[in-house]
């Protein structure tokens, strides 16, 4: 049961992760869009809604990181 704990948080911390990288580079690459179009609303989209999701996605890998912490590895195989 540890180790599927083990690999599912290792799992589920990487993809997190890479999920809010990219999400931050839309946030930027959506802002930047924004300012060169002078378009408001898109900036409050990207400022507000996309930048919500992306901060939800960022906890949910640190809370997953954090996780993993106290799930050891089994220390050998069973007897």
């Amino acid at each position: 049961m540890r180790t599927f704990c083990r690999t599912f948080l290792s799992g589920a911390t990487r993809v997190l992760l890479v999920a809010f990288l990219l999400g931050g580079c839309a946030v930027v690459a959506g802002q930047i869009a924004a300012v060169a179009t002078g378009d408001r609303h898109l900036m409050e989209l990207f400022g507000t809604d996309v930048t919500d999701v992306v901060c939800i996605v960022a906890g949910a890998a640190g809370l997953c990181s954090f996780l993993a912490l106290y799930v050891r590895e089994p220390d050998g195989p069973p007897a």
